[in-house]
């Protein structure tokens, strides 16, 4: 596998993983922070069932996966919390499905169940926003580390070609 290839596979694992491997550290600090601190305030305050769930909304959570490492870590760990997996619990909040059938003393035990992993309007907005945002800014990441490696680690501005004096109509 090519270095082009694997800064940008780290860098959607692990947000600044590619810029790291590509021996920029402080740039991959700096990547790593800004995008893994809004994507865990969001988790934080959208709780973990509701926030990372495509059952609840599929094209929030596509922005999500831009943050790929975080985002199966944390949908991994929606499945593995209660005894409610992602679908279920979707199902459960929006009262769908087989929840549809239950008596309503048994929806809202369900939902009282949920209650300490989840979160409502509007909490849940900003929660979900903070995690598409982050997910979004890790894709701008990853076209960076991917630039980067392409270029042998300099900023793209800096490879353009200089102006020569023909191309400008003045004689040295």
């Amino acid at each position: 596998m090519n270095a082009t290839i694997a800064a940008g596979v780290l860098s959607w694992l692990l947000p600044g993983a590619g810029h790291f491997f590509l021996g920029h550290r402080r740039l991959a600090a700096v990547f790593f922070c800004a995008v893994c601190l809004p994507y865990l305030a969001g988790v934080a305050i959208g709780g973990v069932k509701t926030s990372v769930n495509p059952y609840l909304n599929r094209w929030l959570f596509l922005a999500e996966l831009g943050a790929g490492g975080l985002t199966a870590g944390f949908y991994g760990l929606n499945n593995a919390t209660t005894d409610f997996d992602a679908r279920r619990t979707a199902e459960i909040i929006r009262r769908q499905g087989q929840v549809r059938r239950l008596s309503p003393e048994r929806q809202q035990e369900l939902q009282a169940a949920l209650h300490p992993y989840v979160s409502y309007y509007p909490g849940s907005d900003v929660a979900q926003i903070y995690l598409a945002v982050a997910g979004l800014l890790n894709i701008l990441v990853i076209l960076d580390a991917l630039t980067r490696a392409q270029t042998g680690g300099l900023p793209v501005y800096y490879h353009e070609l200089p102006e020569t004096p023909a191309a400008t109509g003045v004689e040295p």
